[in-house]
């Protein structure tokens, strides 16, 4: 199975009325270690990833989750936590392409110039940066400015070696009401450099803060980033999207398009907000038996409307509740 073919099978679900059940991609959680204090960092809870230590699966015990995750969809989503804190990370990446996987990796990328077969072996490398002004993003990432300035050195380094890799590189930033025009700015720098850019609200727990739902100039910052996209290639995110973060909107969550793995192997049911992750997929032996199990043990999925206007399951949501846009999303995704 793979993405288109997921897709196609969950139409008819959602126009039922039902939730749909075939994975897009998984999001695994390589990680919850990270050397940074991101402010926005949060579980769903409030609280940083790495404050929640959870053991990481071993080396030969990840590949053997990536070859179960393979029998249901085609695409990975690789993250943490600092995935780059995985020495194994390269075996990991390898592995995946060896499956048959188009792998994601999220990172803020320091130390990524000297370990180049880690985005050589992604097809999408996804860099968290939120603003290019050193002393800014210092402290958006709770660091000092050589960090940052180390971080945007990531940027400028991956931008001059991509050619001939195949590798495409998408920009994230998260809009607080402190870096609003910082996110112009890295948007700008996206555009011109054909870069990917993907913006999501800054969250407390799992709502956007107060101060972006009552601010004109962030509504202005989305409205320029739907603008970017109408007339050029590389703004990800359906319309639906765009609009749903800029007025914060209900819409209807399809979590299980991509299921969310702990480092530790454990599925989150129905997603990573939830806490709720007692079933290990490599025990259950399969991802359909761990979702029976979790499913049996939490009961049915939760409508939830209101809540998580965030990049990851909103735009998952809305890409597959508007097949016509879905299908106009695919050159945002290309180099």
């Amino acid at each position: 199975m793979g993405f288109v073919v997921n897709y196609l099978r969950n139409l008819v679900p959602v126009a039922l009325g039902r939730q749909p059940e075939c994975p897009l991609l998984f999001s695994y959680y390589v990680t919850h270690r990270c050397e940074l204090n991101c402010a926005y960092c949060s579980d769903g809870d409030g609280k940083r990833f790495k404050v929640e230590r959870i053991p990481e699966l071993a080396t030969g015990q990840a590949k053997q989750l990536l070859r179960i995750l393979r029998r249901e969809t085609d695409t990975l989503d690789l993250t943490g936590g600092e995935p780059l804190l995985r020495t194994d990370l390269e075996d990991l990446l390898a592995e995946a392409r060896a499956l048959g996987f188009r792998t994601v990796l999220n990172t803020k990328g320091l130390g990524l110039e000297e370990r180049p077969d880690v985005w050589r072996l992604a097809d999408v490398l996804v860099l968290g940066v939120d603003a290019l002004k050193p002393e800014k993003l210092a402290g958006l990432i709770g660091h000092s400015a050589d960090t940052a300035r180390r971080v945007l050195a990531v940027l400028q380094h991956v931008v001059e070696k991509r050619n001939g890799t195949g590798v495409r590189i998408v920009l994230s930033a998260v809009a607080a009401p402190e870096n609003l025009d910082d996110v112009e700015e890295v948007l700008r720098f996206a555009l011109e450099h054909r870069l990917g850019f993907h913006v999501s609200p800054q969250l407390v727990g799992t709502q956007a803060r107060t101060e972006l739902r009552d601010s004109p100039r962030y509504r202005e910052l989305i409205d320029r980033v739907r603008g970017a996209k109408r007339t050029q290639r590389g703004v990800l995110g359906v319309e639906a999207y765009l609009r749903g973060i800029r007025d914060f909107t209900r819409f209807r969550c399809h979590p299980l398009l991509m299921p969310v793995i702990r480092p530790d192997g454990r599925l989150y049911y129905p997603c990573l907000e939830s806490k709720q992750a007692e079933v290990s997929v490599l025990e259950a032996g399969s991802y359909r038996a761990a979702l029976s199990a979790a499913r049996a043990r939490y009961g049915p999925i939760p409508k939830c409307r209101a809540c998580c206007h965030i990049f990851c399951h909103m735009a998952l949501s809305l890409l597959q509740r508007h097949p016509l846009a879905a299908l106009a999303e695919g050159k945002h995704w290309r180099n």
